[in-house]
Protein backbone atom coordinates (compact mmCIF):
# COMPACT_ATOMS: atom_id res chain seq x y z
CA UNK A 1 0.00 0.00 0.00
CA UNK A 2 2.89 2.58 0.53
CA UNK A 3 4.60 1.92 -2.65
CA UNK A 4 1.91 2.54 -4.60
CA UNK A 5 1.17 5.85 -3.39
CA UNK A 6 4.37 6.65 -4.03
CA UNK A 7 3.94 5.49 -7.86
CA UNK A 8 1.01 7.58 -8.17
CA UNK A 9 3.52 10.68 -6.43
CA UNK A 10 5.94 9.47 -9.14
CA UNK A 11 3.29 9.62 -12.01
CA UNK A 12 2.24 13.39 -10.84
CA UNK A 13 5.30 14.74 -11.18
CA UNK A 14 5.84 13.68 -14.53
CA UNK A 15 2.24 15.22 -15.54
CA UNK A 16 3.25 18.07 -13.69
CA UNK A 17 6.68 18.34 -15.74
CA UNK A 18 4.77 17.45 -19.13
CA UNK A 19 2.73 20.59 -18.96
CA UNK A 20 5.30 22.79 -17.56
CA UNK A 21 7.22 21.87 -20.71
CA UNK A 22 4.24 22.59 -22.85
CA UNK A 23 3.15 25.42 -21.36
CA UNK A 24 6.74 26.55 -22.02
CA UNK A 25 7.12 25.76 -25.47
CA UNK A 26 3.78 27.54 -26.15
CA UNK A 27 4.84 31.15 -24.44
CA UNK A 28 8.10 31.17 -25.87
CA UNK A 29 5.89 30.30 -29.54
CA UNK A 30 3.71 33.26 -28.88
CA UNK A 31 6.36 35.62 -27.64
CA UNK A 32 8.01 35.05 -30.77
CA UNK A 33 5.35 35.31 -32.96
CA UNK A 34 4.05 38.32 -31.13
CA UNK A 35 7.70 40.30 -31.21
CA UNK A 36 7.65 39.44 -34.74
CA UNK A 37 4.18 40.78 -35.38
CA UNK A 38 5.23 44.36 -33.61
CA UNK A 39 8.50 44.39 -35.67
CA UNK A 40 6.33 44.14 -38.69
CA UNK A 41 4.32 46.81 -37.92
CA UNK A 42 6.66 49.09 -37.56
CA UNK A 43 8.54 49.32 -41.13
CA UNK A 44 6.98 51.82 -43.42
CA UNK A 45 4.62 50.27 -46.25
CA UNK A 46 4.03 52.15 -49.07
CA UNK A 47 0.43 53.10 -50.02
CA UNK A 48 0.84 55.57 -52.66
CA UNK A 49 -0.44 53.23 -55.43
CA UNK A 50 -3.31 53.71 -54.08
CA UNK A 51 -3.22 57.26 -53.30
CA UNK A 52 -2.58 58.37 -57.10
CA UNK A 53 -5.28 56.49 -58.02
CA UNK A 54 -8.12 58.02 -55.67
CA UNK A 55 -6.06 60.89 -56.67
CA UNK A 56 -7.37 60.24 -60.71
CA UNK A 57 -10.26 59.16 -59.60
CA UNK A 58 -11.03 62.77 -58.08
CA UNK A 59 -9.76 64.35 -61.53
CA UNK A 60 -11.51 62.31 -63.56
CA UNK A 61 -14.99 62.49 -61.88
CA UNK A 62 -14.14 66.89 -61.32
CA UNK A 63 -11.69 67.67 -64.10
CA UNK A 64 -8.79 68.44 -61.83
CA UNK A 65 -6.78 67.36 -58.92
CA UNK A 66 -8.01 68.34 -55.75
CA UNK A 67 -6.95 70.95 -53.49
CA UNK A 68 -5.92 68.84 -50.10
CA UNK A 69 -6.57 65.34 -48.58
CA UNK A 70 -9.93 66.94 -47.55
CA UNK A 71 -11.35 67.26 -50.88
CA UNK A 72 -11.06 63.30 -51.40
CA UNK A 73 -12.69 63.05 -48.04
CA UNK A 74 -15.61 65.45 -48.95
CA UNK A 75 -16.02 63.59 -52.57
CA UNK A 76 -16.18 60.55 -50.77
CA UNK A 77 -13.58 59.01 -52.53
CA UNK A 78 -12.20 58.58 -49.59
CA UNK A 79 -14.42 56.85 -46.72
CA UNK A 80 -12.99 57.01 -43.28
CA UNK A 81 -15.42 56.43 -40.01
CA UNK A 82 -13.34 58.42 -38.13
CA UNK A 83 -11.39 61.07 -40.60
CA UNK A 84 -7.51 61.22 -40.44
CA UNK A 85 -5.81 63.92 -39.22
CA UNK A 86 -4.32 65.97 -42.80
CA UNK A 87 -2.79 68.50 -40.33
CA UNK A 88 -3.49 72.25 -40.68
CA UNK A 89 -2.87 72.71 -44.16
CA UNK A 90 -4.94 69.63 -44.82
CA UNK A 91 -2.08 68.23 -47.17
CA UNK A 92 -0.02 66.25 -44.81
CA UNK A 93 -0.77 62.62 -43.79
CA UNK A 94 0.48 59.97 -41.71
CA UNK A 95 -0.25 56.16 -42.90
CA UNK A 96 1.34 53.10 -41.95
CA UNK A 97 4.30 54.47 -40.87
CA UNK A 98 5.07 56.55 -44.37
CA UNK A 99 4.27 60.42 -44.08
CA UNK A 100 2.72 61.64 -46.90
CA UNK A 101 2.78 65.58 -48.59
CA UNK A 102 0.65 66.38 -51.29
CA UNK A 103 0.44 69.48 -53.72
CA UNK A 104 -1.49 70.86 -56.61
CA UNK A 105 0.50 72.61 -58.76
CA UNK A 106 -2.41 73.18 -61.31
CA UNK A 107 -5.47 71.69 -62.23
CA UNK A 108 -3.88 69.12 -64.06
CA UNK A 109 -0.47 68.52 -61.87
CA UNK A 110 0.29 67.22 -58.37
CA UNK A 111 2.83 66.31 -56.03
CA UNK A 112 2.95 63.74 -53.55
CA UNK A 113 5.97 63.21 -51.19
CA UNK A 114 6.12 59.74 -49.48
CA UNK A 115 8.62 59.82 -46.66
CA UNK A 116 9.21 56.93 -44.25
CA UNK A 117 8.52 56.91 -40.19
CA UNK A 118 8.79 55.57 -36.81
CA UNK A 119 11.32 53.37 -35.67
CA UNK A 120 12.50 51.61 -38.54
CA UNK A 121 12.45 54.20 -41.35
CA UNK A 122 15.95 53.38 -42.37
CA UNK A 123 14.66 50.45 -44.09
CA UNK A 124 12.61 52.07 -46.36
CA UNK A 125 12.65 54.96 -49.35
CA UNK A 126 11.34 58.34 -49.76
CA UNK A 127 9.48 59.20 -52.89
CA UNK A 128 8.41 61.84 -54.98
CA UNK A 129 6.00 61.83 -57.71
CA UNK A 130 4.68 64.37 -59.81
CA UNK A 131 1.59 63.13 -61.01
CA UNK A 132 0.28 64.94 -64.69
CA UNK A 133 -3.00 62.49 -66.66
CA UNK A 134 -0.83 61.00 -69.18
CA UNK A 135 1.54 59.70 -66.87
CA UNK A 136 3.50 59.90 -63.57
CA UNK A 137 7.55 60.82 -63.02
CA UNK A 138 9.26 59.39 -59.94
CA UNK A 139 12.02 60.12 -57.97
CA UNK A 140 13.82 57.76 -55.34
CA UNK A 141 16.16 58.19 -52.23
CA UNK A 142 16.94 57.79 -49.22
CA UNK A 143 14.84 57.66 -45.46
CA UNK A 144 15.09 61.33 -44.70
CA UNK A 145 16.17 63.05 -41.62
CA UNK A 146 13.88 65.49 -39.47
CA UNK A 147 16.36 68.46 -40.92
CA UNK A 148 15.49 67.54 -44.32
CA UNK A 149 11.81 67.18 -43.98
CA UNK A 150 11.71 71.01 -42.89
CA UNK A 151 13.34 72.00 -46.31
CA UNK A 152 11.04 70.20 -48.26
CA UNK A 153 8.83 71.62 -50.97
CA UNK A 154 5.92 70.54 -53.00
CA UNK A 155 7.67 72.04 -56.25
CA UNK A 156 10.90 71.03 -55.34
CA UNK A 157 13.66 72.06 -57.90
CA UNK A 158 15.94 69.44 -59.52
CA UNK A 159 19.17 71.06 -57.16
CA UNK A 160 16.95 70.36 -53.95
CA UNK A 161 15.95 66.78 -54.99
CA UNK A 162 19.87 66.20 -55.46
CA UNK A 163 20.90 67.49 -52.44
CA UNK A 164 18.11 65.14 -50.66
CA UNK A 165 19.54 62.01 -52.46
CA UNK A 166 16.61 61.87 -55.11
CA UNK A 167 17.18 59.95 -58.53
CA UNK A 168 14.80 60.17 -60.99
CA UNK A 169 13.22 56.65 -61.75
CA UNK A 170 11.73 57.94 -65.44
CA UNK A 171 8.44 58.90 -66.47
CA UNK A 172 5.99 56.29 -66.09
CA UNK A 173 3.01 56.64 -68.49
CA UNK A 174 1.15 53.89 -66.85
CA UNK A 175 -2.81 54.74 -65.45
CA UNK A 176 -3.41 53.39 -62.23
CA UNK A 177 -6.92 54.02 -62.15
CA UNK A 178 -9.58 51.90 -64.06
CA UNK A 179 -12.23 52.82 -65.72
Amino acid sequence: MFEGARKQKFKLTFVILGVTVIVLVISFAYGTWARTEREKEQVPRLGIDDMVKDLRDFRRKTGQFPNDFMELEERGIWKHKTIPDFGPSKRTRTHLNYYYVYGKSDPSTCTIWAIPSGPKREEASTLFLVVRPDGIQRWKGPALTKTDIDRIDTSPTAGLLNMLGMTEQGNSGQRHDKR
